[in-house]
């Protein structure tokens, strides 16, 4: 059975100010170093799930904390430590909505002692949590101890799904940094010092993507000594993925495989993409896949338009398109679907770009994308872009230019779509639910019209990856009524007439 997961790290920011306290507690002035001030106390949180040889299940919580967010305190006559408490408690929702705690664990996490306070630097733990399988909600609080300041809340779902008679994964970890020499890394695993790719973020900076995946029940599925296939790819999200980031390996069953990779991401532009992992048994037949969601930020990679010199477009409908105005305006509609390089070119060459050169790079984009009938892609797109422009648009703005017709050329009709406009509390909205987008099932955007007066509803929130994720989407949809929101506060009080959040739910 196909499934989709997705790492889940979050960056934790609070409001946490306090001081390091004086080494010397008596009324002596303090040193430059002593006086420090941290200013929040920063966490990054990553968490997955995995499964033993011998069939048990368990969750693998990382942390790290910024030494520099931190408040450090005498360890010893000439050494400094700080201490952070961190509880962790995995719940299951119950039939009757109450919470059960499956498996709990709170404990002080102590940062390596140093001698000057200038020298904080990030510090990590790792914890694993046995559970069985099932969807769970995992709790996290994380305080300073040596802080009178409030505690750091984070409350997350993730499910654990490893049948005993069928082949699955574990989730995908992505890596900033892997090493064999056991330096350079935060974590160690799998016989290598690992820095995860924290936040799902690849900067210019990382040359490289390694990535581990686990894969369970090979052996008792496809029988000892067998060989069966790994295929893993980098694909732009809304693109077909590219040859040079597509390979497939042979791996010998057994009841955990390990399998590690590395894709060469130098070239890779910027934009949003996923990294899946397709097993498949002997026979080659799919059997099940895993995807992670990462953003790559690539400035030094531009289009390049001479990639196109030799592209003909001679006796091909581009032929006819030779008012440059118009060709113009046709180019600037392929905004919502085309990469981000794509898009950069739009932004800041399009109007140098002659004619010719327009027509070939017009062309190619459609032939990249229907390499059979480019002509047909390039008229039914059309038809979405006039449609967009009628329903979304207005005489100040085109409709494929606004977020409802960006997100509507971009993944197609949603299946169903729920109109708020009259909302006693909230700015006018629309909830649009998509049964599926690639991958991923369930998808919602929320788009709100905060102006009262055009027709140009902005995107709000969606839980679909690479798009606007805002945990306090309700509070802001209300904002008209409470303007000074308390921004710790993600969801408002119930009010006579308000849906959204049903709606939101249910897919009403």
């Amino acid at each position: 059975m196909k499934k989709f997961t997705a790492i889940i790290t979050i960056l934790l920011l609070s409001g946490i100010s306090c001081a390091f306290a004086q080494k010397n507690k008596n009324s002596e002035p303090a040193t430059a170093t002593e006086t420090a001030q941290p200013k929040n106390l920063v966490a990054i949180l990553n968490h997955n799930a995995y499964r033993t040889a011998d069939a048990k299940t368990f969750i693998e919580c990382q942390f790290i904390i910024d030494g520099q967010s931190a408040q450090y305190i005498p360890a010893s006559p000439d050494t400094y430590s700080a201490e952070i408490d961190i509880s962790i408690d995995i719940r299951k929702k119950e039939e009757n909505g109450d919470e059960t705690s499956v498996n709990s664990y709170r404990y002080v996490l102590v940062s390596p002692q140093i001698r000057d306070t200038n020298e904080r630097a990030f510090f990590s733990d790792e914890q694993n949590l046995v559970v069985p399988n099932g969807t769970f909600y995992i709790y996290y609080k994380l305080k300073d101890l040596h802080c009178n300041s409030d505690t750091i809340s984070y409350v997350d779902i993730i499910t654990v799904d490893y049948p005993e008679d069928q082949v699955s994964t574990s989730k995908i970890s992505l890596y900033e940094k892997v090493s064999r020499s056991g330096e350079g890394g935060v974590f160690f695993k799998y016989g290598f010092s690992t820095t995860p790719l924290f936040q799902q973020f690849a900067p210019e900076r990382i040359h490289a993507l390694p990535f581990t995946v686990e894969i369970y029940n090979t052996e008792k599925i496809f029988g000892k000594g067998r060989e069966f296939y790994i295929t893993s790819e980098i694909v732009e999200i809304g693109h077909k993925a590219k040859a040079e980031y597509v390979r497939t390996k042979k791996k010998n069953t057994a009841s955990v495989i390990v399998h590690f990779d590395l894709f060469d991401i130098y070239r890779l532009p910027s934009g949003n993409y996923t990294l899946n992992v397709y097993v498949r048994d002997p026979d080659s037949n799919l059997v099940t896949s895993v995807s992670a969601f990462f953003q790559r930020s690539n400035p030094s990679i531009q289009l390049d338009l001479s990639e196109y010199d030799n592209v003909v477009v001679e006796k091909t409908f581009v032929e006819k398109m030779t008012d440059l105005e118009q060709l113009q305006n046709d180019v600037s509609t392929l905004y919502p679907i085309a990469t981000l390089v794509e898009q950069d070119f739009f932004n800041q060459n399009m109007k140098k770009v002659p004619l010719e050169q327009l027509q070939r790079f017009f062309y190619s984009f459609w032939l990249n994308r229907d390499p059979n009938d480019p002509e047909s892609a390039w008229l039914s797109y059309q038809k979405k872009v006039e449609f967009v422009n009628e329903k979304y648009g207005s005489k100040v703005i085109k409709g494929f230019r606004t977020d409802r017709g960006r997100v509507y050329l971009r993944y197609g009709a949603p299946n169903s779509i729920t109109e708020e406009p009259y909302d006693p509390q909230s700015y006018p909205y629309e909830i649009w639910h998509y049964y599926y987008i690639g991958d991923q099932t369930n998808v919602k955007f929320i788009f709100y019209n905060p102006d009262l007066v055009t027709n140009n509803y902005e995107l709000l929130h969606s839980d679909y990856l690479g798009e606007i994720k805002d945990p306090a989407w309700q509070m802001k949809l209300v904002k008209r009524l409470n303007p000074n929101y308390n921004p710790d506060v993600t969801r408002p009080n119930e009010y006579w007439g308000g849906h959204a959040n049903d709606y939101y739910r249910y897919n009403r």
